[in-house]
């Protein structure tokens, strides 16, 4: 289903909140595809919208309810199965009770999961709330379509969570809630509502926008080969960049040895990379092998590329037992 991505051009617009009653908590968002209706859902669709280095509210509906902590979006969402026990009226008459059954999915994995020292109840979310109507309706006001806003807000009841899975947490809303001050200096956001920074002076911790976009993301990485190429040419090697024909991206050659370069290159903090199957069979098959990462790198507006830091693994050989797969190849059958 089409989702309005209000947020993509904003850097800084990296919160979501999951709402759940789930027991693990900060291990991954994972919903199905469509409802039991048969029908696409927002809510469950926006997994497949987050990106590494987002971060994950979790609103868990057993403690208060409230926010009690949050994580960090570790690799791109991938296609799953999933086990999902409808709450609903529609889905507990279809699914037999505790017996949830598997379905085409949506799923992101999320790693550094922190609790909040004290959960940030509905209570005290209420005591917020001309704050967070204020929030509501200057957004409103500039934005065309959905919202999928993380309350609902009435002149009938006070306060509450939306009904769904996975929402957007706008920047404005982390901003007027004093209790997560800590999580938005950790995302390199602005330290108040008078600090907006653009694409060029935004801290390499807070990304660079939306990288769904093909030419950012060719960007970054032709910077980060360049990087390299240059690193290597200042050690006397003799460099090629062979990426478009070869499943490595650098032949460096020096006194009859050859060394393949493999590169990877982000615009935030990576302590994961994705692979292909032919990267890592290359890998297995060739020695010396090297592995270099140029993240934090610093993106504008113009998809100018600056600074970045570079990690080097030499003799490189990635363990199987430590890929984390994110999609499976399924032969059809005849």
């Amino acid at each position: 289903m089409a989702i309005n991505e209000w947020w993509i051009e904003d850097p800084t617009e990296k919160y979501w909140i999951e709402i759940t009653n789930r027991d693990d908590i900060g291990i991954d968002l994972n919903a199905p595809k469509v409802a039991d209706s048969g029908n696409e859902t927002w809510s469950y669709t926006l997994v497949n919208h987050v990106i590494p280095g987002d971060i994950v509210f979790h609103w868990d509906k057993k403690s208060g309810p409230g926010i009690v902590g949050y994580s960090v979006v570790k690799d791109e969402p991938f296609s799953s199965t999933v086990r999902w026990q409808s709450r609903g009226t529609y889905g507990r008459a279809k699914a037999l009770p505790g017996k949830p059954k598997p379905e085409p999915g949506w799923r992101a994995l999320l790693t550094g999961y922190v609790p909040l020292a004290a959960p940030i109840t509905q209570e005290r979310l209420r005591e917020l709330e001309a704050k967070v109507r204020s929030v509501r309706e200057e957004l409103a006001a500039q934005i065309d379509g959905p919202l999928y806003f993380p309350y609902a807000l009435s002149e009938k009841r006070p306060l509450r969570a939306t009904q769904g899975y996975l929402v957007k947490f706008p920047r404005a809303l982390v901003e007027v809630i004093p209790e997560l001050d800590k999580v938005r200096e950790l995302a390199g956001g602005p330290t108040s509502t008078t600090e907006k920074p653009g694409a060029a002076d935004t801290p390499p911790m807070a990304g660079t926008g939306r990288l769904r976009d093909p030419i950012r993301k060719k960007a970054i990485e032709t910077y980060a080969v360049e990087t390299v190429k240059t690193l290597w040419e200042a050690r006397d090697y003799e460099v090629e960049d062979v990426g478009l024909f070869q499943p490595w991206d650098i032949t460096a050659t020096k006194d009859g040895t050859e060394i393949h370069i493999e590169v990877k290159g982000s615009s935030v903090t990576r302590e994961t990379v994705d692979l292909t199957d032919g990267e890592v069979r290359h890998a297995e098959g060739h020695s010396p092998t090297i592995l270099v990462v140029v993240d934090q790198i610093n993106i504008t507006s113009t998809n100018e590329c600056s600074g970045g830091r570079v990690r080097t693994w030499e003799d490189w050989l990635p363990d199987r037992d430590q890929l984390v797969p994110t999609a499976y190849r399924y032969p059809l059958p005849e």
